[in-house]
């Protein structure tokens, strides 16, 4: 239906696969440098974001839309200065936030299990299985933040790795002629 065509040299190939690479062993050998780094950015660039939609807010002369870039700019200035002063508390925050949400999804599905089996549904011993084990890895992630955050950050240097080799081997087996490195899809 759709003709996409994405042209891609081999060197951007091989050096964006070597920067994964890169980025991926950071990531798998010191996940929580990793976290305060990723932590730390996202705060900085709220942080000038605000400042810049501050200032922007000031320069219009529209009523309407510089009370609108006001409050942005406070928002971000506010949460980016919160987070680059406690990027520990913020890692936390979303990881508790993220244990709640399994607690929930976990009573949830045996909610529905248990719908299920009024009507008549067989063979639900899984899926009790399934909902038990989303509370207990909720308390789980909820009783030690950190440590969820640096597995995270593991897996996710892992993948990098994986893409970064896959990408590598493209990037090495494609030819020169930029006429022939097309993905279509």
């Amino acid at each position: 239906m759709f003709d996409i065509h994405v042209r891609r040299s081999k060197l951007s190939v091989i050096v964006s696969s070597i920067i994964s690479i890169v980025l991926g062993i950071l990531a798998f050998t010191h996940p929580t440098g990793a976290t305060m780094f990723i932590t730390l950015a996202t705060g900085w660039f709220l942080l000038i974001g605000g400042i810049v939609a501050l200032i922007s807010s000031f320069a219009h002369f529209s009523i309407l839309l510089s009370q609108i870039e006001l409050f942005e700019g406070l928002l971000d200035f506010f949460l980016g200065l919160m987070i680059v002063n406690w990027p520990q508390f913020f890692v936390a925050w979303i990881f508790i936030l993220i244990g709640i949400d399994l607690i929930i999804f976990g009573f949830n599905f045996l909610y529905f299990v248990n719908a299920a089996r009024a009507f008549g549904a067989t063979h639900t011993g899984w899926q009790i299985f399934g909902g038990v084990l989303m509370i207990i890895l909720g308390f789980m992630v909820m009783w030690s933040p950190f440590m969820m955050a640096d597995v995270s950050m593991i897996v996710t240097g892992v993948a990098l790795v994986y893409t970064g080799i896959v990408g590598l081997i493209e990037g090495i087996k494609m030819k020169s002629d930029k006429s022939d490195n097309r993905l279509e899809d």
